[in-house]
Formats: structure tokens, sequence, C-alpha cells
């Protein structure tokens, strides 16, 4: 059986095969109208033509693979990113990069991916060594870390919103005794919301986070652990509210404060940044602030998606959203009921 040509398609649709390419090759944006394109897409139906991918990026000169570059993959969050970058890219490929801050900030198998295999690049919260590795190289987009080092569009939240509606509801609510679970890895998300809450508890009480300073890995059993090794000191320091630096250590939390007899919100109130799809499911269900990754990943691949077809994306775009939620794990204090 004879295979399928774009020249079929294009005696099919009365065109040149230089218009079917436009279309297939997603460059049909302002060079075909709207009436030829739907001729077109017509008879690829109607033919069953199927764009042979191999020889299209020997033509052009694209691999039309993506890299995303992430600092971690325990997390679920990371999971909701890569559906809102996968949603956004269409038929490009996607390849997974593991690029761990505290331990492999700059894995070395990236260079040959660059090099080989990749049109572009989205990088997660990446160390400042990697953005300037790949800045200038391909084109980059940055999430989740604004870099003055590279030129690189970024996209992120608005973490001041959300870390200051945070601090002010438990401050509302009576806490001014307020402990905080920290992630292991020192990406500047982590850091940046941690120092507005800090900032704004010490505006308002005139002291910052109390208690003793504890790190987890953004794990269930990780958390846990930390939680319970951390209790004490936490009870002993009066604190009466704990935030997480991410749902999932929330998550471990929760676990461990019933297996030590904590009620939460009755002893201890706790809340998160997040808002993965199972914290409204979770018992009780977590206070905490929704940081869309799905939301983010899109956006993201948007951009990218302007770079590698050579046009100058809008970066002036205001940071995503950044709202509380709140639910069932947060409340007064027993002492302000």
């Amino acid at each position: 059986m004879k295979r399928t040509t774009a020249a079929d398609v294009a005696r099919r649709a009365q065109v040149s095969t230089a218009t079917v390419s436009l279309i297939v090759n997603g460059k049909a944006e302002g060079r075909v109208s709207p009436g030829t394109r739907a001729r077109v897409l017509a008879a690829i139906d109607e033919l069953g033509y199927r764009v042979d991918a191999v020889a299209r990026d020997l033509a052009t000169g694209r691999r039309h693979s993506v890299a995303l570059v992430v600092p971690d993959i325990a997390n679920p969050y990371f999971s909701q990113l890569t559906q809102g970058v996968a949603g956004r890219l269409g038929g490009y490929q996607l390849c997974l990069v593991i690029a761990d801050p505290a331990h492999d900030p700059t894995p070395a198998g990236l260079d040959r991916m660059v090099a080989e295999r990749v049109d572009g690049i989205l990088a997660e919260a990446p160390a400042v060594d990697l953005i300037r590795k790949l800045d200038g190289r391909t084109p980059l987009v940055v999430l989740d870390r604004p870099s003055p080092e590279s030129d690189s569009p970024y996209v992120g939240f608005d973490l001041e919103e959300g870390a200051t509606a945070l601090i002010d509801h438990l401050l509302g609510l009576g806490h001014d005794r307020i402990g905080y679970l920290d992630a292991d890895i020192g990406v500047p998300t982590f850091q940046a919301r941690r120092a507005r809450m800090d900032a704004r508890l010490r505006e308002v009480t005139g002291h910052g986070f109390t208690g003793p300073a504890v790190q987890a890995r953004t794990d269930i059993d990780a958390a846990a652990a930390a939680f319970a090794a951390g209790w004490d000191g936490w009870k002993a320091a009066g604190v009466t509210a704990l935030v997480c630096a991410a749902d999932v250590h929330a998550y471990g939390v929760l676990r461990a404060a019933a297996r030590l007899g904590v009620a939460v919100p009755g002893e201890l109130s706790v809340a998160a940044f997040d808002d993965l799809p199972f914290s409204a499911l979770v018992s009780p269900p977590l206070t905490t602030v929704t940081l869309s990754a799905f939301d983010l990943g899109h956006r993201a691949a948007g951009l990218l998606l302007e770079l590698m077809e050579g046009r100058s994306p809008d970066t002036e775009a205001p940071p995503l959203p950044a709202p509380l939620q709140v639910r069932a794990t947060t409340a007064p204090p027993k002492t302000a009921a």
C-alpha cells in the first residue's frame, strides 16, 4: 500500500506542499488563512496522513524535544508541574532531568542532552551555576527562581501574597508562637516563603518563628520522623501552630501527630504551601496556600514554545496568584478559645 505524502494532501486540498508543511509544523499562524487551514486538516484526516518525524527533524534541525529540569521527584507537586508542561507542549517529547541543588545541581548528562537531543529547557528552581551553564546555549525558561544572572524568561508565584496571607491568618486566630518545618533543599522558593513569613511575624510580634529549626526531605515518612523528633522542642517553646514548607511535609506531620496523640487543630494548628489535590481530602483537610504547579508548567511551556519559534514572548505578565485556602487544620489555640 502506497504511503500518503504531503504532495497527496496538497493535491486533495488544492494547495502547495509548502502550505501543508507550514500547517503540520505549526507555523501557519498569520501565514495561512483559516479556510485554507481547515481544507488541509480535512485532507490530512481523510487521507490518514502522518508526518515523518525523522525526516521533519532532519530538514528543520529541530528535535521536537524539551528538557524539564526539576530538583526532586518524590514530591507529587512535580507530577502536577509535568502535566501542565505536557499539556501545553503538545507533540513535543519531554525529557525529565533531576538536578538536586544539594547533591547534583548541574547533572553531567544535561550537557549531552542540550547538544544532541533538545530544542529548549524548562528549569524548575535551578541552582545559579546551572543557570549560568545553560544561559545562551538553548532557549531557556526558569521557573520559581528569578535570576539576576540571566535574561531568560521567568515564571513564578506571588509568594509575598501567599506567605503574608498565611501568617496573618494564624495571627488572626491568636497564634503568636509559630514553628516552621523547612525543606532540606535550599531552593529559592522555599527560602523566599520562609523569609517573608518570618519578616511578617517580626513586624507584628517582635519575633520570628519559634522553637527548634527542623528540616526534612519532601517525603511523608521523612516529615513524620522530623515532626516526632522536633515536637517536644516546639511544645516546650509554646508553639501552637506549625507551618510546613510543602503539603507533603504537612501530610507527614498529620500522621505523626495522630500517632503521638497531638490533636490537630486542638493542640496544634498545621498549615502549608502547594494545595495538592490530596490536601482537601486528608483528615482534617489542610489549610494551605495554592501554588498551582499545573498553571506554572503550562505558562512556562507557552513561553518556551515562543522562544523556540523565534518569537519574543511577553515576559511582563504578573506572577501567578497564591491564594490561601482555609480548611480544618487551623483554629484558635486552646488558650485563645
